[in-house]
């Protein structure tokens, strides 16, 4: 038998069968499911990204690469790019209580390149400046020490807010509230 003869065969089992396999339907799932898993994990891993865990009992001096600081309280996970880049915002990412010291940071072209926290329900923008966030779930706590903050809420109901020095933010799921600085 050679192999000419072989092929002379009709091929209409295995054309069924890799037909059923490639056409039916819970093939284009699992492609579906394995290109979003891919995804998931390239956008997780890929960028290099960097994360800081503290136990129950400890604090952590975090040192970012663009020379900002952040004391990250306990029980706290902060998350950050590897390495900035130049023409982006610096970003971080944050659940529990964190204590910041922002760098100024100008960009080529003279501004001020921004520094975003992100926690689940808003983001803290912030240029170079030093403030506080504790951050569990829905409860939000942002204390301004000097400079300026803009607080940009997720819920596209509530209004965007810019924090001055002293005033603390409070936000508790449903409701926002700013506290003026405390005068002596």
């Amino acid at each position: 038998m050679n192999q000419e003869q072989t092929l002379d065969v009709p091929p209409t089992f295995y054309d069924k069968i890799r037909r059923q396999f490639w056409y039916g339907k819970w093939m284009w799932v699992a492609a579906v499911i394995l290109f979003v898993l891919s995804f998931i994990l390239w956008q997780w891993f890929g960028m290099n990204m960097v994360q800081v865990r503290t136990g129950d009992a400890g604090n952590r001096k975090v040192l970012l690469p663009d020379a900002s600081e952040v004391l990250l309280d306990a029980s706290s996970t902060l998350r950050y790019r590897q390495h900035f880049n130049e023409r982006e915002q610096r970003e971080v990412w944050l659940k529990g209580e964190a204590a910041f010291s922002v760098v100024r940071e100008k960009e080529a072209d003279q501004h001020l390149r921004p520094f975003v926290v992100h926690t689940a329900p808003l983001d803290i923008i912030a240029t170079g400046t030093e403030f506080g966030v504790k951050a569990h779930q829905q409860q939000i706590r942002v204390t301004l020490n000097n400079g300026r903050l803009h607080i940009h809420f997720k819920d596209k109901k509530l209004t965007d807010r810019l924090l001055q020095p002293g005033e603390t933010l409070e936000y508790n799921g449903d409701s926002v509230q700013v506290l003026p600085a405390a005068h002596p």
